[in-house]
């Protein structure tokens, strides 16, 4: 009989999560599972509410919500003798979608009942964990407006309004980096650290990420004119990013960024403004993750 506690954050997609209580009870089987649920009432509660079910001894940590709803659940799971499993119901889904979780509620509980225990890395930031994507630079500012956004500012055309917005005047940034002990100083309009694939939507950053390979991807774009800016949204979203000529890619276990500056970071989605040196570490076999059977 295995523990299940379901972290639901009732803010993300919106009324889709106003049934899952009852699909869970009809996809899981009584026999197999009992059940919980809790909801979150406030920012960083969905952390508290995953710590306090790592404690009880729940076997997996069911995190219902969008990318900041996982990050939050994975804080609490990672190193734990628990399991996380993930309910997608936020707009990017980049998580999810890696490991080809569906985003409807019933498959994605199936998922929990039929699918397979799986390790996989997570990354150290200074001292927070994340287990998607990080990033400094345009993709960091994007999302820090998105972040702030209203609800009715969000979507699609919106989103890809904003990007073009931020793009237009968004300037090329100086780095120091701690690269395989070399220390480089670099210029760059975007650095991603990945331990997915992909930001979200299937727009894959880092075509070559292996989430339990133990190591991260470095992914550098040092320049993207305008010329290339429409050359270069196609091999993100056709897995070809890595060869474009404005893109560095490095396989690493750890990377520091010198900070003379503050600069803004996000950590799944999550904005953070740093103010000292950056550093990824990778967690090697860190998580316990309820993926498909097909992965």
């Amino acid at each position: 009989m295995k523990r299940v506690l379901f972290v639901i954050n009732p803010h993300s997609g919106k009324v889709r999560n106003k049934n899952i209580e009852q699909l869970a009870s009809e996809v899981l089987n009584p026999n197999d599972f009992t059940v919980d649920f809790v909801y979150t009432r406030f920012a960083g509660h969905a952390l508290e509410l995953s710590r306090i079910g790592v404690e009880k001894g729940y076997d997996i940590i069911v995190a219902v919500g969008g990318d900041g709803t996982i990050h939050e659940v994975a804080q609490s799971v990672i190193h734990s003798k628990s399991a996380m499993a993930v309910i997608p119901m936020g707009s990017g889904n980049g998580f999810a979608r890696f490991f080809g979780i569906p985003t409807t509620i019933k498959k994605a509980i199936q998922v929990i009942a039929e699918g397979k225990e799986l390790v996989i890395d997570s990354i150290l930031c200074n001292d927070e964990y994340f287990v998607n994507v990080a990033g400094i630079g345009f993709d960091a500012q994007v999302g820090n407006i998105y972040d702030k956004s209203c609800a009715d500012e969000r979507g699609g055309l919106n989103y890809v309004k904003m990007v073009v917005e931020e793009y237009l005047h968004y300037p090329q940034q100086t780095g120091k980096f701690k690269i395989n002990g070399e220390e480089v100083e670099k210029q760059f309009f975007m650095v991603t650290v990945a331990n997915s694939n992909q930001w979200g939507l299937n727009a894959k950053v880092a075509p070559e990420a292996d989430i339990t390979d133990g190591k991260f991807e470095l992914v550098l774009l040092k320049e993207l004119p305008v010329i290339d800016a429409i050359p270069l949204a196609i091999r993100l979203f056709s897995n070809q990013f890595n060869h474009s000529r404005h893109v560095e890619t490095y396989h690493l276990e750890e990377f520091t960024i010198e900070n003379s500056i503050p600069r803004l970071l996000h950590l799944d989605g999550e904005p953070r403004m740093m103010t000292n040196d950056i550093t990824f570490t990778i967690q090697p076999h860190s998580l316990k993750c309820i993926v498909p059977n097909q992965y």
